[in-house]
């Protein structure tokens, strides 16, 4: 009986990732993951490329596009937010120096903290927020975050087509530990270049 309900489930689950809502979830799920939902989109990507690999590359493409797009969303929330109500908050309590010194230290490695968070378990969201807040060049933001996002996403989704539900079980369990272990070799790199 349980095995039935099972397949059933499956068949349902299986049918909706189908539909043409399954396209849309995933595009709604990526924009909002970008500055307020917490669960990243990687598990819908995961099961809609395991269901219809032929169509992978949308899948991924529109993961990035609106993960990116939320990103932007959420950098101009901080940044709006920031002039309208953050600079007369700092102000009221004494802390504008504290505050600007923040700023700086931020827009100094503002890009590296974008591209870390686009592509690792650090929330993404943070990082589009405080961009905002702390007026981090716009187009340095768009490049980092269409980099880093992109670069998770399709490899992601290039695990899960080329090695299917053994890619997902990975994924799962081992993605945190292997981007910050490419995190780490990447500012390793820039580290040794900026010394050359």
């Amino acid at each position: 009986m349980n095995s039935i309900k099972l397949r059933n489930t499956r068949k349902i689950v299986e049918t909706a990732l189908k539909s043409r809502f399954s396209v849309i979830i995933l595009c709604l799920w990526s924009y909002t993951e970008a500055f307020i939902f917490p669960i990243p989109p990687d598990p819908f990507l995961i099961a809609l490329i395991l269901v219809n690999r032929k169509k992978f590359l949308l899948y991924i493409s529109l993961c990035t596009g609106f993960s990116i797009l939320g990103g932007i969303t959420g950098y101009y929330i901080g940044f709006i937010f920031w002039e309208e109500l953050g600079i007369h908050i700092t102000e009221h309590l004494a802390l504008t120096d504290h505050v600007n010194a923040f700023k700086e230290l931020y827009n100094t490695n503002g890009a590296l903290a974008v591209f870390v968070a686009g592509v690792s378990p650090i929330p993404y969201k943070l990082v589009t927020l405080l961009s905002g807040i702390s007026g981090m060049n716009f187009l340095y933001f768009c490049i980092f975050s269409i980099l880093s996002r992109g670069m998770r996403f399709f490899l992601v989704g290039l695990l899960v087509y080329y090695f299917g539900n053994w890619a997902k079980k990975f994924v799962e369990k081992r993605l945190g530990a292997i981007t910050l272990f490419f995190m780490f070799l990447l500012i390793i790199t820039f580290f040794l270049l900026g010394k050359i």
